[in-house]
């Protein structure tokens, strides 16, 4: 018996199935929105106050201080 032309039987996966029925592609929108909220401290400013610093000091960990604040 040959193939019927439009069967359903397809050997791979549709965009579609793959995205509804096995959990591709995950709505990342939070995620997203908390990368857009963080900014980096600027390498002027003390990590505790996080106001520019006077007197710089460093730990050994390489995180920058202010001098009255550490």
């Amino acid at each position: 018996m040959g193939k019927k032309q439009h069967q359903k039987d397809k050997l791979y996966l549709t965009t579609t199935e793959w995205k509804e029925t096995y959990g591709g592609h995950k709505d990342d929108t939070g995620r997203r929105m908390q990368r857009a909220f963080f900014k980096r401290l600027p390498i002027t400013h003390c990590s505790l106050s996080l106001l520019p610093f006077e007197d710089p000091v460093c730990s050994q960990d390489g995180i920058i201080f202010d001098l009255t604040y550490a």
